[in-house]
């Protein structure tokens, strides 16, 4: 998995994480909020429910008590009672129905028989004890349904008694109980109220009132319920409008990470990648690659790293370099020793002969040289085609036109060092040399390293430069050093083969500057003195 896409799934999760525990728990609370709203509202319309039914209680106890003590006194009743005016009786009810505003009133006996009804007049001399257990069964209060000639009616029905001439008789009377006139209550759209009779499933009523049920019609007492009904509609809409709320600042978050991600991300992995692109170029024959950088960051630290790393892999390569060029020259220089010397020996033979023959009979020096030219012969050739094998293993560059400031820059980014620091000034226009690029950089290397050798290991600068002359055909370079400096007879020497100042130098290095630079058409010249440092002129003519 690619770093850029580790990154954007890290900040997904990281962004979204929040993101949704926020909004679940918003819209937790917000429902939690909207919940205990709705249940303050049912609490009440429960209060309004319960003062309405206390109400319209009164109503009809009040009512159903003033019919008792008034038919308690009323000497026709006592007649009736004791056998009198039947028919007056049966009328009674139905009579003083119209004037109470009462929907249901009937007379019974202490038998449960009707003795008169105002709801229903021929439902006299019937035994029905529905109504009086429903209303007896809790504070003399109940809902009851009695029969009509056209149906029933639902009322409210409240219980009174009295004695007469020793009996007591019963008297319930009920007020109208509307269930739309209740539902109308509740204002709130979301709130509904009914009524539920029996053992109806009462999970989704969020409160209800329980009232003892008297069906007359049915002839049973059962539980009857006024309930209050929460729609749950406007709550799962409500979660719905949140959850799409949350999810879009999810989505929202998560593709602002990803974005946030993907640049961070490409901020992060150009750098690296860059780095990497320059590390892969990175070998032995090629450490010309800088990774100097004023980042702060980390990246700037492991550059800084790779930099100082490379530096020292260019001072290990030059070292195993010259190390290898001092064992190939010193082996070669062997071998050429060894040939030579070869050559020389039949040379060295014959000249001793002949100086042997010349100081004791110098008559016979003629015949002896005659006699042993061959021999001499023979070794020249030999020498002479010993310089020409030798003078193949040259090689043969043909000259190209060199940026000499660039050749500059690249010695002092590879030679620089902790305690060497190298400047590099180029005055005006400096125009390209006619020279082989290896053998020009060559030169240079030589003369810094040189140069960071007269420091003695104190820390110091080398200023290389580059000028063009007046008439615009040559190039002046310089190499200039706050080191040791040479003295006269230093100087004189020092561009001789295998002379040395230094404990364990080849002396070679200045030579091979001058016959590098001899190649190219170029001169140098030095400036120096004891504590003054050097500074080495090169001539090279212009491209």
């Amino acid at each position: 998995m690619r770093f850029q896409t580790r990154l954007a799934l890290a900040f997904g999760v990281v962004s979204a994480l929040p993101v949704l525990a926020l909004g679940f728990g918003l819209r937790r609370e917000m429902l939690a909020r909207f919940d205990h709203q709705a249940d303050e509202r049912i609490g009440g319309l429960v209060r309004v429910l319960r003062q309405r039914l206390d109400d319209d209680l009164g109503v009809a106890r009040a009512r159903v008590g003033a019919l008792a003590r008034a038919l308690e006194g009323d000497n026709r009743f006592r007649l009736a009672a004791a056998g009198g005016d039947r028919r007056w009786l049966l009328d009674w009810a139905g009579d003083a129905l119209p004037a109470t505003g009462l929907v249901v009133l009937q007379l019974h006996d202490d038998t449960g028989r009707i003795l008169s009804s105002g709801q229903f007049r021929n439902d006299f001399d019937r035994v029905a004890p529905t109504m009086p257990a429903a209303v007896g069964a809790k504070d003399g209060v109940a809902l009851v349904r009695a029969r009509r000639p056209d149906g029933s009616v639902l009322a409210l029905a409240a219980v009174d008694s009295l004695t007469v001439a020793g009996r007591r008789y019963r008297l319930i009377g009920g007020v109208a109980i509307d269930s739309a006139r209740l539902a109308a209550l509740a204002s709130d759209s979301e709130i509904a109220v009914a009524l539920r009779f029996g053992d109806g499933d009462a999970a989704s009523a969020e409160a209800d009132i329980a009232l003892p049920f008297g069906d007359d019609a049915a002839g049973t007492v059962t539980q009857a319920r006024l309930v209050v009904v929460r729609d749950p509609g406007p709550a799962m809409e409500l979660a719905r409008r949140l959850d799409r709320w949350i999810l879009a600042a999810v989505a929202g978050t998560g593709l602002a990470a990803l974005a946030l991600a993907l640049w961070l991300a490409r901020r992060v992995s150009q750098p690296i990648a860059e780095l990497a692109a320059k590390t892969e170029r990175l070998d032995l024959e090629r450490l010309d690659q800088g990774f100097a950088t004023d980042r702060p960051d980390e990246l700037g630290a492991l550059s800084r790293l790779l930099d100082q790393m490379t530096r020292r892999l260019r001072v290990g390569a030059q070292q195993l370099r010259e190390a290898e060029r001092r064992a190939t020259v010193g082996d070669l220089a062997r071998q050429v020793n060894h040939d030579i010397k070869n050559g020389l020996t039949p040379i060295r033979h014959v000249l001793r002969h002949l100086v042997d023959t010349a100081e004791r009979d110098p008559d016979r020096l003629a015949p002896v040289l005659l006699e042993r030219r061959a021999t001499l012969d023979a070794s020249v050739d030999y020498l002479d085609q010993l310089a020409r094998t030798y003078a193949r293993l040259a090689p043969s560059r043909g000259p190209a036109r060199v940026d000499p400031v660039v050749v500059l820059r690249e010695v002092a980014a590879a030679r620089q060092t902790d305690r060497v620091a190298i400047e590099v000034q180029a005055e005006g226009q400096v125009p390209a040399v006619a020279a082989d690029p290896i053998e020009l950089r060559r030169i240079v290397e030589n003369l810094v390293a040189n140069a960071a050798d007269a420091l003695d290991g104190r820390p110091g600068t080398i200023r290389l430069g580059a000028a063009v002359r007046d008439t615009g055909r040559a190039v002046i370079l310089t190499v200039a050093d706050d080191g040791r400096g040479m003295t006269a007879a230093e100087l004189e020497r020092a561009f001789d083969d295998f002379f040395s100042t230094k404990p364990g130098g080849t002396g070679l290095g200045l030579s091979v500057v001058r016959r590098l630079l001899s190649d190219i058409g170029g001169s140098v010249r030095v400036e120096t003195g004891p504590g003054r440092g050097a500074t080495f002129f090169l001539e090279i003519p212009a491209a």
